[in-house]
């Protein structure tokens, strides 16, 4: 037993020092004070912030031309400057990040009349802060300041999707001031809100811009952001035409009724055409408290952003640039009654929409359930030295601004008639629209009265950048993408997806069968079988609470598989995945799995008492954000590794694992595991720590296993990984344990 020293050394071997340290993983490292895992994974906040450019003097140089220049600020300014960001963390961390920075923002209020102060976009190119590595710097009033931080406060306590926003005290260039830090609407931002990377679209600010104020958004309609993640592969590009001919409909709908009618606000988009009858009250309460908080700049359509669930079939709404007044002293409260219909606190249009109206209810009941002492702490670490008190009195606030629009009356919700939209606008002949196609990759690009029209073929990097609004040709062409032309002539929903089996099981849970696969549900006996019947049939059990089920699942392995992405159509990745639910002592079999995973966990939490796997091509055990005990996992023949872990908090007490392609256990993504005993055999590496994971290991023993324990860090956004360990039976040269990262070995 080797368990003398409290650090085991750095082995590297060949193969893995290639992977973990090669030239990309190694470039543009950042130097910190402290090398201590622990440190590196605690910290959270930043006390303050540096910032030198590489280039001081270009930098003001190009500062002082677009203050300059009598328009507002133009892209030619937005250039990129290399610069370092010195960053002292609230635990004694203190760090040097390489970056990337340049002027953020439209208007001139983002240039500070203490030049070269800017608003900023920053992009780390090493490391990361709490695991942001995009992020803005905003001149404060930019921003709302003090509103700001509070309202996305609130949200994300009421558990709304908005970016995480503070004051940091900071040196630009030489010069004192302090920045508003808000993380950006990127990958991260969507998996620390424990979701999975999916499409993330927002109104198309193009052609914003060239038009008269009155008609300023008369050509806006939505697009995708993250285009990296849409062109990684077919299923994501399906994906995201599929959100976005969606959410298109609803922009569509909102321009005829603001443009052609003139009946609709400037803050209507129908949550009938945006989301399922599951979630639009909450979507309700969100538009209701954006206007009660003075943040109805946020609901205007070209500043709206979605995440869209493909399982759900869902846009769930990101709070962006609200323009909030809740802290302000002078934001009236309630409705001013001399003016029937007229509220003080409203901000972009004069009158309330239906869905604003109802949601008002719901939004008082979210805030009458609201723990003031806890979301009063959260105010604090933001840098919000408000008072318990005056906290109060701002919710008061929102609470009487909510209660002036739910006593509104509803006005008569009168349809338009359906128009063809881009049909009354004849003289853009540099606007093409663009549909799609039942052929892959075909589109059809036609003029705005579809009178002339021509398919063409696109890459899927071309069609990837049409759904981001940013594709070009040699022409001088725009094209705006709608999505199916046949609903766009028509208004009709002729898109269908296949049909689901669903069964209820018990406490709200329900099971959906995707495909045609045989299914036995026993009620009374708590059993369910899967058997599969076709190699891309999938089985899901979301929502509620499942007590003392048994679940089998015999799957195909054999037949041709889609390996091109790791997901299908709905997003999923295992042949089972129990999503959404409260789990106690429940059992799963898995005999047979060509998915990527054979059992998925997410967003799941509670006991399981036992999980069986044997023979599956990939990933055996995958759990993403949930919170576990399992009591005992048994699992032979995996093609990759047998349980994998990430962005939770999980617990094992026995877990027989043998013959694992690459890892017996993986641990990432923040994630935190308690082992109490474990048994690994022939297994390429037995544990691995990686990306700010932390494992503590009661007794190990491994078998034909080439690396017993690796320690390290893979992608940026995260730190390295810790593993402790008391009783093992693994060689020092079966440690791997890369800088920053670390393996021990306790008594």
């Amino acid at each position: 037993m080797q368990n003398t020293s409290n650090k085991i050394k750095l082995i590297l071997f060949p193969v893995l020092a290639l992977i973990l340290f090669s030239p990309s993983v190694l470039a543009n490292k950042l130097s910190c004070n402290i090398d201590s895992i622990d440190k590196f994974i605690e910290a959270k906040n930043i006390i303050f912030i540096d910032i030198s450019t590489h280039k001081s003097k270009k930098w003001a140089k190009n500062y002082f031309k677009a203050y300059k220049d009598p328009s507002s600020i133009q892209e030619k300014y937005k250039k990129k400057f290399l610069a370092n960001i010195d960053v002292q963390f609230d635990n004694e961390l203190e760090c040097t990040f390489p970056s990337k920075i340049r002027i953020n923002g439209d208007h001139k209020d983002h240039l500070d009349s203490a030049p070269p102060i800017t608003s900023l976009d920053v992009e780390l190119l090493a490391g990361n802060i709490n695991s942001v590595i995009r992020f803005k710097l905003f001149i404060p009033h930019t921003r709302g300041g003090n509103s700001e931080v509070f309202s996305t406060a609130l949200l994300k306590e009421l558990g709304f999707l908005a970016p995480r926003t503070y004051h940091v005290p900071a040196v630009f260039n030489g010069l004192e001031t302090t920045f508003l830090f808000q993380e950006k609407i990127t990958k991260e931002f969507i998996e620390l809100n424990d979701l999975r990377e999916a499409p993330i679209l927002e109104g198309d600010e193009r052609f914003i811009w060239s038009n008269d104020m009155d008609g300023f958004d008369i050509f806006g309609l939505a697009r995708i952001i993250n285009n990296k993640w849409v062109e990684k592969g077919y299923t994501s590009l399906n994906i995201s035409k599929t959100a976005l001919t969606q959410l298109n409909k609803a922009y569509l709908e909102y321009l005829s009724g603001k443009h052609i009618y003139t009946n609709l606000n400037d803050r209507f988009l129908n949550l009938n055409t945006l989301t399922n009858g599951n979630s639009i009250d909450k979507d309700r309460e969100f538009k209701a408290i954006l206007v009660a908080m003075g943040a109805a700049h946020g609901l205007r359509p070209h500043n709206r952003i979605f995440y869209y669930d493909p399982i759900y079939r869902h846009f769930s709404p990101i709070y962006y640039d609200g323009d909030s007044r809740i802290t302000r002293p002078s934001l009236s409260i309630g409705r001013n009654w001399n003016s029937p219909g007229n509220l003080k606190f409203l901000n972009f249009g004069d009158n309330l929409n239906r869905d604003e109206i109802i949601g008002s209810s719901f939004a008082l009941e979210s805030l009458n359930k609201l723990n003031q002492k806890n979301f009063h702490s959260r105010l604090i670490g933001l840098g919000l030295n408000y008072s318990l008190e005056e906290v109060n009195v701002i919710l008061d606030k929102v609470i009487a601004n909510l209660k002036a629009i739910k006593n509104t009356p509803i006005a008569n919700n009168l349809k338009n008639p359906y128009i063809s939209y881009f049909s009354n606008y004849k003289d853009e002949d540099q606007k093409k629209l663009v549909f799609s196609s039942e052929r892959e990759l075909y589109v059809e690009i036609c003029d705005l009265l579809l009178s002339e029209c021509q398919y063409d073929m696109l890459s899927i990097k071309d069609y990837s950048e049409l759904l981001e609004g940013r594709y070009s040709d040699d022409s001088v062409n725009s094209y705006i993408f709608i999505g199916n032309k046949q609903e766009y002539l028509t208004g009709i929903n002729i898109q269908s997806h296949k049909k689901e089996r669903e069964f209820n099981l018990e406490d709200g849970s329900q099971l959906v069968v995707y495909g045609s696969s045989k299914t036995m549900v026993d009620k009374k006996g708590k059993r369910i079988e899967l058997i599969q019947s076709n190699i891309s049939d999938r089985f899901l059990i979301h929502g509620g609470n499942l007590t003392d089920w048994s679940i089998k699942f015999i799957g195909l392995m054999d037949g041709a598989t889609n390996n091109e992405q790791r997901f299908d159509q709905n997003l999923l990745t295992g042949c089972l995945t129990l999503l959404d639910l409260s789990v106690d002592n429940i059992s799963i079999e898995i005999n047979g799995a060509m998915c990527e995973d054979g059992v998925n966990l997410v967003r799941v939490s509670g006991d399981i008492n036992n999980v069986v796997v044997k023979n599956v091509l990939f990933d055996a055990i995958d759990a993403d954000f949930s919170k576990l005990n399992f009591n005992n996992i048994n699992i032979k023949d995996a093609g990759n590794d047998c349980v994998d872990l990430s962005f939770g908090d999980y617990h094992i007490d026995h877990a027989d694992l043998s013959e694992c392609e690459d890892k017996a256990i993986s641990v990432g993504e923040k994630s935190k595991l308690s082992i109490n005993s474990a048994k690994i055999s022939k297994s390429n590496i037995g544990l691995a720590a990686k990306d700010s994971s932390v494992v503590k290991v009661n007794n190990i023993t491994t078998n034909s296993t080439t690396t017993c324990f690796s320690a390290y860090n893979k992608k940026q956004e995260f730190w390295g990984g810790k593993i402790t360990v008391k009783k093992h039976n693994c060689q020092e040269n079966q440690v791997m344990q890369q800088k920053n990262s670390l393996v021990e070995f306790i008594e």
